[in-house]
């Protein structure tokens, strides 16, 4: 069983059709981050992030990374090697 930490206590609200809970900065959730909601009981779910934090390419970690320029750097040319036979 999980150790649980109270964070907060908070109240619902109604969001167009649905009803929504406002997480508080202290969870360390950012805007627009995919979360997976879980069911545990009558009286509990479980919010968690999506792992996509996980796969730098998804994450944003590689944004401002400069490939192109990293591989023109030690001349290596790929995508613009010569033809070597009937290739399209």
């Amino acid at each position: 069983m999980m150790n649980n930490l109270k964070i907060a206590e908070t109240k619902t609200h109604k969001t167009g059709n649905s009803v929504s809970v406002t997480l508080p900065k202290i969870t360390g959730f950012s805007n627009n981050e995919q979360v997976i909601i879980e069911k545990v009981d009558e009286d509990t779910l479980i919010i968690r992030r999506v792992h996509s934090h996980k796969n730098p390419w998804t994450s944003g970690a590689y944004d401002n990374v400069d490939f192109r320029g990293q591989l023109d750097k030690i001349g290596f040319n790929v995508g613009n090697e010569p033809r070597k036979g009937r290739e399209l």
